[in-house]
């Protein structure tokens, strides 16, 4: 069994811990204070610290960084009152392996350990079959993109990856969260494992529970046999949940329940199934909101935002747009062919488009092009009309608002004019949809209808 360190500044629990642990096999050490907890951590030989949140001098996340810097891969756990979550969250993302509210469950901490001693397993295995001195080396070929957005974003992943932290990612439809999810996985000491993705959307809500969990042979119409959920057929892997804010509020509970116990019961079933999954989730929808709106349990998406990863819109870094686009044009040229390049007008006309659909929009836009292509560079006609079409509606503003500037008296009418210009093209880039066109331009619905509304000022 593992060695623990208990650091709590009250006798009383510490006393219980100890007698606890002690009665199921742990190994134990105790200190009343951050300082003396750190001189034992620096003795070695302690494989786990559990420590109070609130402390002092040391309160309990002074003595975690102090640790991380000596022993970067020992599992700290953080026992707080509730009032504390959210800081205990907040820990969890600078690295704290788990926390535990007071009052705790026997249960509950006996679980948590659990699963801190199998992460000591496994760094103690990958430490044994690799230069520990050596830089990590990641592979990143399926994301493109040097912008700083993006870079931050490939940032969290090399950090994440190597970890059994559950995982959210948040990002508009099209901007590639499964392929963020799948270089997690395959960055992860789980890539070998089985990797298994689900559209919570895509499943009717009375299928659901059963695609997830399984179900025994009668448990409803239609079940003629037992049937493995997608945990099982994940078990040891990493199981990707999309459109996690679909989710029946019902199902959510089971699915909180299986996060922490790190076991599932099939549908119609009375036995408990132990399973090692690594859950990586992702919406499209503010979860916030949803928690706001009763659609979303708070406690699942506490758990879920341990680790968030957001993933801009295209708009929001240009700078990846022709990397993108070259990118799907080497990938959808027959091998040993030369790939054809962009023409300096169609470059132009894609760095001014909006790209709404994002990613998936610019894949499927080359994709188009390649299709009526029969030799040369691409070039703007190639394009679906949708881009074109809004491009031409762009010239055509300039060139309006060219030759209407000398006749402005007033900066105030300028501006207002350039205002309602730069609505009319979001209103394009979003589809006519007002609601999301409101949410781009970060204002209020009602904000936009009373600017498209506006009567031009009188000079």
């Amino acid at each position: 069994m593992s060695k623990v360190l208990l650091v709590d500044d009250e006798p009383r629990i510490l006393l219980l811990l100890q007698s606890l642990l002690k009665t199921n096999g742990y190994e134990i050490e105790t200190a009343r204070d951050g300082a003396s907890a750190l001189a034992i951590v620096n003795k070695g030989g302690i494989d786990i610290t559990v420590t109070d949140l609130r402390m002092a001098p040391m309160d309990g996340m002074q003595l975690f960084a102090e640790i991380k810097k000596v022993r970067p891969g020992m599992p700290v756990i953080l026992l707080t009152a509730y009032a504390s979550v959210e800081t205990a969250i907040e820990a969890m993302k600078e690295g704290v392996f788990d926390y535990l509210t007071k009052p705790f469950k026997v249960d509950d901490i006996l679980a948590c350990l659990q699963r801190a001693e199998e992460k000591v397993k496994k760094h103690e295995s990958l430490a044994t079959t690799m230069n520990v001195d050596a830089p990590l080396k990641y592979r990143f070929e399926n994301l493109i993109g040097s912008s700083p957005l993006m870079v931050q974003v490939c940032d969290m992943i090399q950090k994440v990856a190597p970890t059994a932290a559950t995982v959210l990612i948040n990002g508009e439809s099209g901007t590639g969260k499964e392929v963020i999810a799948r270089t997690i996985h395959r960055n992860s000491p789980r890539a070998s494992k089985p990797w298994v993705a689900v559209n919570c959307a895509a499943l009717p809500e009375n299928l659901l529970e059963s695609e997830m969990f399984g179900h025994v042979k009668g448990a409803f119409t239609g079940a003629y046999a037992d049937k493995q959920g997608l945990f099982e057929a994940a078990n040891g892997g990493t199981l990707f949940l999309d459109e996690i804010s679909s989710m029946p509020l019902l199902l959510q509970g089971k699915l909180l329940r299986v996060l922490q116990e790190r076991e599932i019961r099939r549908v119609g079933g009375t036995k408990d199934i132990p399973v090692d999954v690594r859950v990586i989730a992702a919406s499209n929808a503010n979860l916030e909101q949803a928690v706001v709106k009763g659609t979303f349990r708070s406690d699942l998406y506490y758990r879920f935002a341990v680790i968030t990863i957001d993933i801009p819109p295209l708009r929001e870094r240009k700078e990846d747009i022709l990397a993108l686009a070259r990118h799907f044009i080497r990938f959808e040229t027959p091998e040993g062919e030369p790939a054809p390049g962009l023409a300096p007008e169609t470059a132009k006309v894609l760095m001014g488009y909006n790209w709404p659909g994002n990613v998936r929009e610019l894949e499927n836009a080359m994709k188009h092009a390649l299709t009526f292509l029969s030799e040369g560079d691409i070039t703007p006609d190639l394009l679906p009309p949708k881009i074109t079409q809004h491009a031409a509606a762009v010239e055509e503003t300039v060139a309006t608002t060219d030759a209407d500037m000398a006749g402005r008296s007033s900066l105030k009418s300028f501006l207002k004019q350039k205002e309602k210009e730069y609505i009319e093209h979001i209103l394009v880039a979003s589809g006519g949809d007002k609601a999301k066109a409101a949410d781009t331009l970060k204002v209020n619905l009602s904000t936009l209808y009373r600017k498209l509304s506006d009567e031009p000022e009188k000079r």
